[in-house]
């Protein structure tokens, strides 16, 4: 397997929800060797769909933003048993105001989920925290 190491290079990947090894293979090196993500980058990641918890919480920290959905995606990592190191990561990035209003906002009942992004997401937060 040739695969580059870059989200740009690999858009279709990441925008492809069936895909999971590569996109998680792809986030782990960004993770792990501290890359900082481009504007590029930053707006696949918004649009990746993905249904594992290491997936999605990698993607939280690579973002860095403090929007409700990311929240939810760092405090889903937050609890990722099988990486420490991003657990912790996670865990640095929340506050306790930042996940209230997150709740507040997707919790709504006029919120319109993003059914390939979102929802696994929010299924996985109930899971957790609900």
């Amino acid at each position: 397997m040739n695969l580059k190491l870059s989200i740009e290079e690999n858009k279709s990947k990441f925008l492809d929800e069936m895909i999971t090894f590569e996109k998680k293979f792809i986030l782990q090196h960004y993770f792990k060797t501290k890359k900082v993500i481009n504007n590029a980058e930053r707006e696949i990641l918004k649009k990746s769909p993905s249904n594992e918890i290491e997936t999605i919480a990698l993607i939280g920290v690579l973002l860095l933003e403090k929007d409700a959905l990311n929240m939810f995606r760092l405090r889903i990592g937050s609890v990722f048993k099988s990486d420490v190191e991003l657990a912790e990561s996670c865990q640095r990035l929340i506050d306790t105001k930042s996940i209230i209003k997150a709740e507040t906002e997707l919790f709504h009942y006029e919120y319109e989920y993003e059914e390939s992004i979102e929802v696994p997401i929010i299924d996985y937060y109930i899971k957790f925290f609900k």
